[in-house]
């Protein structure tokens, strides 16, 4: 058989198989599925539930890296950003995710250089670049829980009005929900069953996802406790503070994102109109890789299109 149609069949099958199990992982079931899961619990037949295949399949790959002390301390090193994503991966499952990673990107280059030298650099830019997508979702995911807090904080202060306590009211905010701040929230109060303050379990909560809002709430709650006053007067103002914050933050993102669009474009333009060009006249691209003038050239394109796309990053970030 063809060994570049050999190529191709892995390479697309590699691809659907991670993009599968990515999307399995970190979407997984619906609200309502996941709802009509937690109402089995209660029923009198109780029925076990389904894990899904890719999760069966990742847990039993996460195993293999236990056997050698190597990719343990490897994986390890992944444990504070997988802590920040709700803790729903192992070091050693996301390991397995970024080997898959690489081995997909490097049959693709492959495939499409025809260079086999180019799966060494696909595993190096999939192994090391997945970390790199796990950081935009973290970043997302923190800007989901900046969004969500406030309206969180509304159903605390009501639950409050009502004669809760602030556990209490912690509880019934988040039972129903499947978000960031439900899900950080449930652990703090998971933390504080076990041992410790609850105060303290939110300020590593804020820690974990960067918000400076639940920094602001860490210390209303302790500057209220040593005080005294109202609690939900103190929760109030918070919830408005932040409210406020958030509106002027989608404001300015709003402004900047004329900016942000063209920085984007600015910076994948280079980089696009060379793949075309090497698709369509692979040729006239070769001196760039062959001769000694190319490949001066080619680094001084690649170093001004990091510089370029650094200096736009920071002219189009604003800071609220």
């Amino acid at each position: 058989m063809n060994p570049i149609l050999v190529a191709i069949i892995c390479a697309v099958t590699a691809a659907f198989v991670t993009a599968y199990l990515l999307i399995d992982l970190f979407f997984g079931r619906t609200p309502m599925q996941r709802r009509l899961a937690a109402l089995k619990l209660f029923t009198v037949h109780r029925e076990q539930v389904k894990i899904p295949l890719m999760r069966r399949i990742l847990t039993t790959a996460g195993r293999y890296p236990l056997r050698y002390p190597a990719l343990i301390r490897l994986a390890d090193r992944d444990v504070s950003l997988l802590d920040r994503i709700g803790g729903v991966l192992k070091p050693t499952e996301w390991l397995v995710i970024r080997f898959a990673t690489g081995v997909v990107l490097g049959l693709v280059l492959v495939v499409a250089s025809r260079f086999f030298t180019a799966l060494l650099v696909g595993l190096l830019l999939g192994f090391f670049g997945a970390n790199g997508g796990l950081l935009i979702y973290i970043k997302k995911r923190e800007r989901t829980f900046a969004d969500e807090l406030p309206g969180a904080l509304g159903l605390m202060i009501s639950s409050l009005r009502s004669g809760f306590t602030l556990h209490q009211s912690v509880e019934a905010s988040v039972r129903d929900d499947e978000g960031p701040v439900a899900v950080e929230l449930r652990r703090a109060l998971a933390e504080t069953r076990i041992s410790g303050n609850f105060e303290d379990a939110l300020e590593r909560v804020g820690e974990r996802m960067n918000s400076s809002e639940m920094v602001w709430l860490v210390m209303a709650l302790r500057l209220q406790r040593e005080v005294g006053g109202s609690l939900v007067d103190v929760m109030q103002t918070t919830a408005d503070t932040m409210r406020e914050r958030a509106y002027l933050h989608r404001h300015v993102r709003a402004l900047s994102g004329e900016g942000r669009v063209s920085a984007y474009v600015l910076t994948a333009m280079p980089i696009v109109s060379a793949g075309a060009i090497y698709l369509t006249e692979p040729d006239y691209l070769k001196p760039l890789v062959t001769e000694t003038a190319g490949l001066a050239m080619l680094g001084v394109a690649v170093a001004g299109v990091v510089l370029g796309a650094l200096w736009l990053r920071v002219v189009v970030k604003v800071e609220v």
